[in-house]
């Protein structure tokens, strides 16, 4: 029932197959070929058709990094199952939620850390099948690698048509509860397949480094898998098993080349580090093609769509497009819109609409704001950008994060770019809170150098003196580090708390505990 023309599941059994024989996945000691993760796939298909599971239906997969994690994933796709994969270390309130709202018919879990949603699930929905990645506690599901075991696992005929939904993908959900995108099994050749590769995934598999761990598999090459990033861990894989590409967001590449290990270690074997997400820092890029080599490959991508445009290694030399997200690819369009509807000229900032093979099937169960964000082709990106006379891209954010100050409109390039001019800066981000008033104030989070001396209020300074005059931030706040989501996205929610918490502290004398802060009301 899979029909003609490539799919995306089909692309990834296909790569395993070609060489059976060699590793194609790592995890800590274990190494499995090609034909241990096809046989363990085909008996997983029957384990999970036993419980009466099938095309159309939904399997929600709660785990971390581990090979069964995406051996089943694949499994239950093969039966033409819809799978949605909520982040492993998510509050289990929110794993509930998310299960919940996926449409969940079945729930396989890793009973070593996700048993308390679990249970959760289990009693949100009486209904859906529990499945354990091993023995579940307390008779929480059935231990489906146990039953998996007693399956045959000669080739399973797949289940799916290219036009059935694949996957419930869940947005980053910075400022709300993620969405769910709509991904079917029909995938266009694109971008090309890189030839056999050994790829280190050491960011979650539920979100955009998973997709390349996938494209990986499907190219014939090998995963090496960590459960969680620690740059140590990451320098020493590279080594031994001689990693030529993995995927760092910006805050993940930061601690890399802060590691006390980065110089002592062969780093060699890198051709591609792929970075995306979020606004990287030109100098730290610089300090990166310098260290690492021309191995960074910037991609701006959303979930709704896939990649849009990329920087090449190449183009990483030359520092007037650090600040930019590349160029479009071959198949992509994009405009840049005014408010009305307007295409813009080139160097004006507006909205970003894009238009890709890749682009989702629509929300789930959400067709108002599919509707909303999908017309005739093109995608409403909820970006804001500016394309030049070459064609390059630069990305000045959310919309919705953008503020009003004194009428103008200030984007989060305008407050952001300038600290990380600061030689002690290592990462800012823009956010926004209002006042009584229902005015808007612009904040400025940043992290520093360890052992920096700087102050929010040199800081604040610093902007003032290096960006526009309507550009500085009404207040600095100094952590050790960027609070993020679990997909590695600025958590605005809690810097907005930290900003509350730090005003109130300075208000009452302070306690000693809030975060360093500055604003406009100490005169600088």
């Amino acid at each position: 029932m899979a029909g003609a023309g490539p799919t995306y599941t089909g692309l990834v059994l296909e790569g395993l197959a070609r060489d059976p024989g060699r590793v194609a996945i790592r995890s800590g000691s274990d190494a499995l070929t090609g034909q241990d993760c096809l046989d363990a796939v085909h008996r997983l298909a029957r384990a999970l058709e036993r419980a009466g599971l099938g095309r159309g239906d939904g399997v929600t997969v709660l785990a971390g990094n581990r090979p069964e994690a995406l051996l089943v994933r694949l499994a239950a796709n093969l039966l033409g199952c819809r799978v949605a994969m909520p982040y492993p270390d998510a509050p289990p309130a929110e794993q509930v939620a998310l299960t919940e709202f996926a449409g969940t018919d079945a729930l396989v879990f890793d009973p070593r850390r996700c048993s308390a949603a679990a249970a959760g699930i289990a009693h949100a929905l009486p209904g859906a099948v529990l499945f354990a990645l091993g023995p579940a506690p307390f008779g929480l599901g059935t231990d489906l690698l146990e039953t998996a075991a007693d399956c045959s696992p000669a080739a399973f005929e797949p289940q799916y048509r290219p036009e059935d939904v694949m996957a419930v993908r869940f947005t980053g959900g910075t400022t709300g509860r993620p969405k769910g995108v709509l991904r079917r099994f029909a995938r266009p050749p694109r971008p090309a397949l890189l030839s056999a590769s050994t790829f280190l995934l050491c960011t979650p598999l539920c979100h955009g480094g998973g997709s390349s761990a996938d494209l990986a598999l499907a190219a014939g090459g090998t995963v090496v898998l960590q459960d969680g990033f620690d740059a140590g861990a990451v320098l020493a894989a590279v080594e031994r098993y001689r990693v030529t590409r993995t995927y760092l967001p910006p805050h993940l590449l930061y601690r890399l080349l802060d590691h006390p290990l980065l110089s002592a270690t062969d780093t060699g074997s890198l051709r591609r580090v792929g970075y995306t997400g979020c606004p990287p820092s030109p100098r730290r890029l610089a300090e990166a093609t310098r260290r690492l080599g021309r191995v960074l490959h910037q991609t701006y991508s959303l979930t709704e769509c896939g990649p849009v445009a990329r920087l090449s290694p190449d183009e990483h030399l030359d520092p007037r497009l650090l600040t930019t997200a590349g160029r479009p690819y071959p198949d992509t369009g994009v405009r840049v819109l005014d408010g009305d509807g307007t295409e813009l000229p080139p160097g004006r900032t507006g909205e970003l609409w894009v238009r890709t093979p890749t682009a989702m099937a629509g929300y789930w169960r959400d067709p108002e704001l599919t509707a909303r964000v999908l017309r005739d082709g093109w995608l409403d990106t909820g970006d804001l950008g500016s394309l030049d006379a070459a064609g390059y891209l630069t990305v000045a954010g959310r919309r919705d994060p953008m503020a009003i100050v004194e009428g103008h409109n200030v984007f989060p390039r305008e407050i952001e770019e300038p600290l990380r001019t600061h030689p002690d800066v290592r990462e800012a981000v823009m956010f926004t809170t209002a006042d009584p008033d229902r005015l808007e104030r612009v904040h400025a989070a940043v992290a520093l150098a360890p052992g920096s001396r700087t102050t929010a209020e040199q800081l604040r300074r610093w902007s003032r003196e290096h960006g526009h005059a309507r550009c500085t931030p009404d207040t600095v706040l100094l952590l050790p580090a960027i609070p993020l989501t679990g997909l590695g996205k600025p958590d605005v929610a809690v810097l907005r708390a930290l900003v509350a918490a730090a005003e109130a502290g300075r208000a009452d004398g302070g306690t000693g505990r809030a975060p360093a802060i500055a604003g406009a009301r100490d005169g600088v």
